[in-house]
């Protein structure tokens, strides 16, 4: 008897819970179609599944902005290799290097603000824009033709599409490297509901809650449904009956969570939307956004009304889902953010780069190449007494040599 009320038990529970997971997606599926990414389905979901989720993800935020970058590279360039995975079905899904090209390049131009429209900024916001001095360097692409279907589901994310045993293609050395899958997002069976790629974003594993399981460095990196992917793309995505003009500027959102970014509305609202006023996205020099922009360019878009300081909706942010024609701008407070987490929780994408900024901007010096690898020659041009150190992309010594006479001669250093 008491066997059967415990199965009974089991059973009402399951059914509940099976029962309130349709309700959410039912309830949020709207939301979810016109969703430029899928972050907050993500933060949803593994808040589910792994409860203190969302809190990990915040302190690690918090401990980001609190944190300090390499005193010594504040200018620097800071250059990220990127592996794309094209796992692809269909045809069309196998995207030609050309759309790969077109992809990166995007991405290097917008985060160096040599975006061809970074000019069409309003006034009100043109001192906040900033290069991020971040690059992105193709370290190969792979494609993976495959019989799986990538898809949301009720319990998250395609991530299948990052695991080879699972008709995905694996990660290469994602602590050290970018990896992007392009395939092709399909909605939730029987359900709907379409998103354009999403990225996991860095997570102190001391700040996770014990045993919460969360995604494995194998599933770190971006996801872009195939006909998001450049601005040469042949293939055209329809969303609720309109064509989706793309840029190529998904990926360049999605590389912002990667890096740390929230979107500009602080997500208060969560996938049930509502209005996100009283919510923050972390940035001092982002306006208070009450909602997201639903793929327009209103530049009258004022979502929130302060009692000081008012100003409409940063429309131009390349962290909201406004129409990517109008997106031109990173602000000072985010470029400075993505750049912490590069120097902390992402470093492994930049160590091994050696910098001798410092001593090219001396006219007695001459380095080269620059920025350094693997070998420096430096070439002093007069007689001088002194210390020579040399720091990496983190600020630690990597070579040092005291009481030198330094001559005209050229000096060979091996990293």
């Amino acid at each position: 008897m008491i066997t059967n009320l415990k199965m009974k038990l089991q059973k009402s529970i399951y059914l509940t819970t099976f029962f309130s997971i349709i309700s959410l997606y039912v309830l949020s599926g709207q939301q979810i179609l016109d969703s430029k990414c899928g972050y907050d389905f993500m933060m949803e979901t593994y808040e589910q599944q792994h409860p203190g989720f969302k809190t990990a993800v915040s302190n690690t935020f918090e401990k980001i902005k609190k944190s300090e970058e390499s005193p010594f590279l504040r200018n620097e360039i800071l250059t990220v290799d990127v592996v794309f995975h094209i796992v692809w079905k269909e045809n069309a899904e196998n995207l030609h290097d050309s759309v790969i090209f077109n992809q990166l390049d995007i991405l290097n131009k917008d985060y160096r603000l040599l975006n061809d429209n970074r000019d069409e900024i309003r006034e009100l916001f043109k001192d906040l824009q900033a290069d991020a001095g971040i690059e992105f360097k193709l370290k190969g692409i792979v494609r993976v033709k495959t019989n799986a279907n990538f898809a949301l589901s009720l319990t998250g994310l395609p991530d299948n599409v990052k695991n080879g045993s699972n008709g995905g293609s694996n990660a290469i050395s994602p602590d050290k490297t970018l990896n992007i899958w392009i395939c092709h997002i399909r909605p939730i069976p029987f359900i709907g509901g379409q998103i354009l790629g999403y990225a996991y974003p860095p997570a102190g594993l001391d700040n996770w809650p014990a045993g919460s399981n969360a995604p494995s460095a194998g599933l770190d990196g971006v996801v872009l449904d195939f006909r998001v992917t450049g601005s040469n793309n042949p293939n055209q995505l329809t969303v609720q009956g309109m064509n989706y003009t793309s840029l190529g500027r998904t990926c360049v959102h999605e590389v912002g969570h990667y890096l740390g970014l929230r979107h500009i509305w602080g997500d208060g609202g969560g996938i049930f939307g509502g209005s996100s006023c009283n919510a923050d996205d972390g940035m001092a020099d982002t306006p208070n956004q009450g909602s997201e922009t639903g793929f327009g360019c209103d530049k009258n878009n004022n979502t929130c009304i302060d009692a000081q300081n008012d100003l409409p909706d940063m429309i131009e942010n390349y962290m909201d889902y406004s129409d990517e024609r109008c997106q031109n701008i990173f602000t000072k407070d985010q470029v400075s953010h993505m750049r912490k987490v590069l120097f902390n929780q992402r470093q492994g994408l930049i160590e091994g780069q050696v910098s001798a900024y410092d001593v090219a901007e001396n006219t007695s010096f001459r380095v080269f190449p620059n920025p350094v690898t693997d070998q420096a020659v430096l070439h002093f041009e007069e007689n001088k007494t002194g210390t020579i150190q040399i720091y990496d992309i983190l600020g630690k010594v990597v070579f040092i040599q005291k009481s030198w006479i330094f001559n005209s001669l050229s000096y060979l250093l091996t990293s």
